[in-house]
């Protein structure tokens, strides 16, 4: 299930499984390594690439892999991840585990902010034919302080229920409460994206100031359905969290509002709509337009920013992409295809989901949220969309801050 919508901030090498070479190319380092257990090698890499060393990585690359992956690459990789992740702790857990007549070995480098998974295939001469360096975010933590208390909470059905967090302000008798909707892609209760974690910062800072948070880790993640919905992805989710902010007794039931980011944002009116108990909703960065407009904008900007794509990459790529954008125009059924990164029952259930009209007739409070640079969701294109969508309308307020991008961090001219 791999999703697209927020492209950033999951930095990875993948090389597909290549043919080998004969293991007389390598030099003798390399073949005492191969003395080793996988784990072992894989840890050894592993730990000499986080500290700039990777001639003993390269090494120990099969021929074919070689030839498309170099050290620059990979130290490219380093020098994103690791101004972020503070300082080096130990190493974590490792695995080990055989795909298609290959080992594929995981190691996870714990650091202050973040772990960082390894991945390592090798072939049966122990050389390296992928690699693949990602952020794996640590648990979700529980927390209490002088200003709030975390409790863990599940609700909807109980053979597989919702898990999520609800944090509540102390010295507050039922408090006002938002639930936190996230954006596409598998997230969990923070909605990690890389070293991010930027909901449980937005708990900690609502439930700081007297307003309790219900966030989730969403069970279309923990359930791994191969073709889902909009309503798999995101609104039945959101619906059972309304439903237990209904019944909780913690929370005052008439001070229930939706928060959503990005698809969440995009689905917070629909959300709305379908709950009568909701009472506000807040969008941010989020957009009236239909995601697979977005993606084409998303997709024509990175292309015309990469050095490397010509002009005729260019219109090959978006030539392509255009004809799958028509391909979910018109999709009549679901049949298991998979478009633009998404099953085709996703694409047709948002299809049959119009968020301009729905807004336009909300008559509670909506607050639209946008950063200045923000490369997934546009202030020129969605945020103006907005406006020009709900312009004269009383119970709509909008914001714009300088300089923030779709995480509502200051931006670094990358994202």
């Amino acid at each position: 299930m791999k999703r697209n919508f927020i492209i950033i901030l999951l930095i990875g090498i993948l090389i597909g499984l290549t043919a080998c070479r004969d293991k007389s190319s390598l030099n003798t380092a390399v073949e005492d390594k191969k003395e080793l257990s996988l784990i072992e090698l894989s840890k050894t890499l592993a730990l000499q690439m986080s500290k700039g060393e990777l001639k003993e990585t390269i090494d120990a690359l099969s021929l074919s892999t070689s030839e498309q992956l170099t050290e620059e690459d990979i130290k490219k990789v380093w020098d994103q991840i690791l101004p972020n992740l503070g300082d080096f702790i130990d190493i974590g857990d490792t695995s080990e585990e055989t795909i298609e007549n290959h080992k594929v070995v995981n190691v996870i480098l714990n650091y202050q902010n973040s772990g960082v998974r390894v991945s390592f295939t090798y072939n049966k001469d122990k050389e390296i034919e992928g690699l693949w360096i990602k952020y794996e975010p640590y648990k979700v933590e529980i927390i209490s302080n002088d200003k709030f208390e975390e409790f863990e909470i599940s609700f909807g059905d109980h053979k597989q229920p919702v898990e999520g967090i609800l944090t509540l302000p102390k010295n507050i008798h039922n408090p006002p409460v938002a639930i936190l909707v996230p954006g596409s892609g598998n997230h969990n209760a923070d909605e990690t994206i890389g070293i991010n974690r930027p909901f449980r910062d937005l708990a900690y800072g609502l439930a700081s100031h007297g307003v309790a948070v219900i966030r989730y880790h969403e069970s279309v993640s923990q359930y791994d359905k191969p073709e889902f919905t909009i309503q798999d992805d995101c609104l039945n989710d959101a619906s059972m969290a309304i439903k237990y902010a209904q019944n909780c007794g913690k929370v005052d039931t008439d001070g229930i509002y939706v928060i959503g980011h990005s698809l969440g944002a995009m689905m917070a009116a629909k959300i709305a709509a379908d709950n009568e108990e909701v009472d506000g909703i807040v969008s941010l960065a989020g957009s009236p337009r239909r995601l697979e407009d977005i993606i084409v904008d998303q997709n024509e900007i990175l292309l015309k920013a990469t050095e490397t794509v010509t002009e005729e990459m260019y219109k090959v790529q978006m030539n392509q992409i255009n004809m799958q954008v028509e391909k979910i125009k018109g999709l009549k059924e679901s049949s298991g295809e998979i478009i633009l990164g998404y099953p085709d029952s996703f694409w047709y259930s948002l299809n049959q989901i119009d968020v301009a009209d729905i807004v336009k007739n909300l008559n509670i409070p909506i607050f639209i949220a946008q950063g200045s640079k923000d490369f997934q969701i546009y202030a020129d294109i969605d945020y103006l969309a907005w406006q020009d969508l709900l312009k004269d309308r009383d119970n709509v307020v909008f914001r714009l801050y300088d300089n923030l991008n779709h995480l509502f961090m200051t931006s670094n001219g990358k994202w």
